[in-house]
Parts: C-alpha cells; sequence; structure tokens
C-alpha cells in the first residue's frame, strides 16, 4: 500500500487526491487505474464539525471509456459493516470484503461508475462518484485500457509477474546394455575307478594259461 504526504489546501482541508478536470456527468464504463492510501490525516468528523478526529483514509482513481478520470472522495480505511468503503467494496464487488482485504489489489478491475456534479460547503465544484458496480455481462471486452491513461503525478507500476521457472531437461542416460549370464562348468574330478578284483578259475582241461 502507498504511504503518502499529507499536502494542506486552503480550500476543503487536506489534498489526497490526483488534481484532475471535471468529468461530466454520466454513467461510464471504467477501470481503476490507481489507489492511494493516507494515513494520520486531521480533519473536522462530518457530523460534528466543531471536532478533529484523525484518521487514515483511501481514494480510487478510474479510468472512463471515453478517456475521462475521475476519483472517489476520501472513505475511512475501516473494515465496519458500516462505513463507506465496505459499502463501495461490497456494491463493486458483490460481497463484503471483510478484514484483511487489500484494496491495492482492485487496480486494474474494471466496474460502472456514476458521477455527479456537486458543490462543496465552501462553493467548491466537484466530480462526485456516487456508486461503483459490476461490469454488466458481454461488456467486459469495453473495458478501456490502463495504457491509454496518463496518471497525473505518475503511478507506481504492477510488479511485474514472476517469469516461470526454466526446466532443463534430465541428461540422456546410455541405453542399458543386454547382459548375458555364461555359467561356466567346472571340471569336475576324475575318481579313480574302484579297483577290479580279478577272478581266477581254474582252467579247464586242454586250456593253457600263461604265467
Amino acid at each position: 500500500m502507498a504511504i503518502l504526504t499529507q499536502t494542506l489546501s486552503g480550500g476543503d482541508g487536506p489534498i489526497t487526491g490526483w488534481p484532475l478536470e471535471l468529468c461530466r456527468p454520466g454513467q461510464y464504463l471504467a477501470i481503476c487505474l490507481d489507489v492511494k492510501d493516507t494515513f494520520g490525516i486531521t480533519r473536522p468528523k462530518y457530523d460534528n464539525p466543531g471536532e478533529l478526529e484523525t484518521l487514515d483514509a483511501c481514494r480510487f482513481l478510474f479510468g472512463t471509456q471515453d478517456g475521462q478520470m475521475v476519483q472517489t472522495g476520501e472513505m475511512k480505511i475501516s473494515a465496519h459493516e458500516k462505513s463507506k468503503l465496505t459499502g463501495v467494496l461490497t456494491s463493486w464487488l458483490g460481497s463484503a470484503p471483510g478484514a484483511g482485504f487489500d484494496t491495492e489489489s482492485l487496480r486494474g478491475k474494471g466496474c460502472m461508475i456514476n458521477v455527479l456534479e456537486k458543490t462543496s460547503q465552501k462553493g467548491r465544484t466537484y466530480s462526485d462518484i456516487t456508486s461503483v458496480t459490476p461490469v454488466m455481462a458481454g461488456m467486459e471486452a469495453q473495458v478501456p485500457q490502463a495504457s491509454q491513461f496518463n496518471i497525473p503525478g505518475g503511478s507506481p507500476a504492477p510488479a511485474p509477474a514472476p517469469a516461470p521457472a526454466v526446466v532443463q531437461p534430465a541428461p540422456a542416460q546410455p541405453a542399458p546394455q543386454a547382459t548375458t549370464t555364461v555359467t561356466v562348468e567346472q571340471p569336475q574330478a576324475v575318481q579313480p575307478a574302484p579297483a577290479q578284483t580279478q577272478m581266477f578259475s581254474q582252467p579247464s582241461s586242454g586250456q593253457s594259461v600263461p604265467f
């Protein structure tokens, strides 16, 4: 969130927004160009101007489909269900955002806005956004692009999206070699043949037996 230095004007109090030309009254298809938070503002209370209050305030800047720019008034940063900021966000988002919601996330989001021309108690004419609602179905492609606008005083560029991680291919693995198992028959010890017992028979009559 942006933390800005508070500057006092000679008119209605602290200037926490952008120096803009008046926006023509009407209903517009628009895009949220920027969100500005200012902390520690001291100003008279709305319901009791004789008493001062210190608060943190938020503004939204919108660019319209015909090239104009317009901003909301100061809204107290509060998640209370009855706060003006909660009412605007609920109307815009379709549901209450709740505590912990980051208004900075709305930069670049489309919407429909209704603009009226009003005059302050001190006679200053200003453009007032009386409603912020979702983009009508079928009109999403007609939401203006942020690049069409030059925001007075500049605007912080959105953080670039992290580059996707480059996945290095795994090194090629050599093809597995086929393994042939050869079983070698070990020579078996030759066992000597058992001695043969010579059986001698008595020579028959008429046979010659050598000695």
